[in-house]
């Protein structure tokens, strides 16, 4: 006796869902980064009356260029997957 495969109940993946999750996500991801970089160096800029400190820079302490990397890094991050959650939602 022969068995055919069971079937599944899952529905194929939608096409168009799934360009829109391969590239506009990530250019949408990218564009937001960058915006709330932009937005989180002037906040700094406004509130300390100086440029946020710079990695590159010998003289910025190691504390202050390692403490403005993890608030920059975090932003992304969350910016990121919010914008891939946003895009991914099925209607």
């Amino acid at each position: 006796m022969e068995q055919t495969p069971a079937r599944s109940n899952t529905q194929a993946p939608d096409r168009s869902h799934s360009l829109t999750i391969q590239v506009i996500a990530p250019l949408a991801a990218m564009a937001a980064t960058w915006a709330v970089r932009k937005a989180l160096d002037g906040g700094y800029s406004r509130m300390r009356g100086q440029k946020p400190p710079s990695p590159h820079d010998p003289n910025v302490s190691f504390g202050s260029a390692l403490l403005w990397a993890t608030i920059t890094a975090a932003a992304a991050a969350a910016v990121e997957v919010a914008v891939f959650r946003i895009v991914s939602r099925e209607d």
